[in-house]
């Protein structure tokens, strides 16, 4: 009885399992035939384009003239991306949107300058993920000025490598500090041409001599006492190279 009982328990999972692997193969099946319809008859007809960058629209959907035939669910959205915000800087993300059958909407969010890099013989305009958005022979206005500035390598379009450029890496450990304590709104000028004693102005009166890029943490919190004990709105200079010893001399 025992052994009659066994031989129905294995017929019954072989027949389970059999159900299932059939199952499977049926999905797997349909899968395959959804891919192949929609990469036939689901293919980018139309693009529009959802645009407030400083960039024509026409000139967005002339970036993206390789879409259309492309099946509109199965493109490499990185590739077209990463093509179309290193061809047109300003743009600091594209983003798509399907509407089906054949629509393909591209939405472009722009990049905002920055800061206007003195590189010595030309000046780079970056965001504040430091993309190059621009090269020019005159420093660019309305953004934040650094000078003395050595980059390795950069390249139009694309993000500054911070691993590669050691320099940039300090300037945006400066900003990071300097945005924890409320004092970035405030700077006006960032100077790396003095070896060891990185500079910036604050609200184009106050200059502050920061030395090497250490303990920027405790340079900031003296700063920001010398600050709470004199005033904002005169030319001065304020010396935190050592952090124990923060002076602050009037020019005024």
């Amino acid at each position: 009885m025992a052994s009659e009982l066994e031989k129905l328990n294995k017929t019954l999972r072989r027949r389970r399992i059999n159900r299932i692997l059939r199952f499977m193969f049926i999905c797997l099946v349909i899968a395959v035939l959804i891919s192949v319809l929609t990469r036939i008859f689901l293919r980018v007809d139309t693009v529009s384009v959802e645009n407030s960058s400083r960039y024509d629209s026409a000139e967005i959907l002339s970036s993206c003239d390789d879409l259309r035939g492309k099946p509109i669910l199965q493109f490499d959205r990185d590739l077209a991306r990463e093509s179309i915000e290193t061809s047109l800087p300003y743009i600091k993300k594209i983003s798509f949107s399907v509407n089906f059958p054949d629509k393909l909407r591209v939405i472009a969010t722009p990049a905002v300058p920055a800061y206007s890099v003195d590189l010595g013989e030309v000046y780079v305009c970056l965001d504040k993920d430091y993309k190059v958005l621009e090269e020019d022979i005159a420093p660019f206005q309305g953004v934040l000025k650094v000078e003395g500035l050595v980059f390795e390598s950069y390249e139009l379009g694309k993000n500054v490598d911070l691993s590669e450029n050691i320099e940039a890496s300090v300037l945006d450990d400066l900003i990071s500090v300097l945005s924890e304590h409320g004092l970035a709104n405030r700077l006006t000028k960032i100077d790396f041409s003095k070896k060891y004693n990185l500079t910036f102005v604050l609200n184009d009166i106050i200059e502050v001599e920061f030395g090497t890029s250490e303990d920027f943490d405790k340079k900031t919190d003296m700063l920001i006492e010398i600050l709470r004990r004199n005033p904002s709105d005169r030319r001065a200079v304020i010396n935190v190279r050592n952090y124990d010893e923060g002076r602050y001399r009037a020019l005024d």
